[in-house]
């Protein structure tokens, strides 16, 4: 089953075509420029967004470093 969308209504519609995806689904994703990107499930073993939203965080290259909160409380180094 394929399902398309605009890039807008994905966003708001995510875990509805996320269970679309699960189920062996495709579903095309149109942005204004009129490209399209297909969006469809892999695995089972990222079943939650939090899962799916941590494998993205390693992936994008922005150059905005990553905050961490080595340095702070009793151990400073």
């Amino acid at each position: 089953m394929t399902t398309a969308t605009t890039a807008r209504e994905f966003v708001r519609n995510f875990a509805c075509l996320r269970k679309v995806a699960a189920n062996g689904g495709e579903v095309i994703v149109r942005d204004r420029g009129g490209r399209a990107f297909i969006f469809r499930a892999t695995d089972e073993h990222h079943a939650t967004l939090a899962e799916q939203l941590h494998d993205l965080r390693g992936s994008l290259a922005t150059g905005v470093r990553v905050k961490s909160l080595k340095g702070f409380g009793r151990n400073r180094a």
